[in-house]
């Protein structure tokens, strides 16, 4: 572990990869179903793949730092605006406007549980790379926030 790292550095990393793995997932359902809605696939898609990134990143430093134990403790956590395995696939069975809307709703709890997570990482984190990254997530998260609120209309 770099010397900067610090247990907030830890934490956020077992915290943030399974919380962006859901959204990567639930933005996959989207993808993957009937809603044709532009503005919302673009969104989805947006989500998905930044995320993918960033988790790419997470998991290279955790890996790095050999935390796989921390890692593993927090992968089975639901925290910070995620939903329950029976949530999850009882939203991955809807279709058309009602996914469009769930997909909405449920990502904007998603995003907005999370920030107060991600503010303590950019505020007591060690490693100055992923406290830049958490302040971009927050920038992202809150501009993907406002759009899912026009969408929503």
């Amino acid at each position: 572990m770099p010397a900067s790292a610090n247990d907030t550095d830890v934490h956020f990393l077992g915290m943030m990869v399974p919380h962006h793995q859901q959204a990567i997932d639930m933005s996959q359902v989207l993808l993957d179903s009937d809603v044709t809605d532009p503005d919302v696939r673009d969104l989805a898609e947006r989500i998905r793949d930044g995320q993918e990134r960033e988790n790419a990143q997470m998991n290279q430093w955790a890996q790095e730092w050999e935390i796989d134990e921390d890692m593993e403790r927090h992968s089975h956590h639901i925290a910070n605006g995620m939903i329950s395995p029976g949530v999850f696939n009882t939203y991955a069975q809807l279709e058309g406007e009602e996914l469009r809307a769930r997909f909405l709703e449920l990502m904007h709890r998603h995003h907005a549980e999370v920030i107060a997570m991600t503010q303590d990482q950019v505020d007591n984190g060690g490693y100055e790379p992923l406290r830049d990254m958490a302040g971009q997530m927050i920038e992202v998260q809150t501009a993907e926030m406002r759009e899912m609120e026009e969408l929503a209309r």
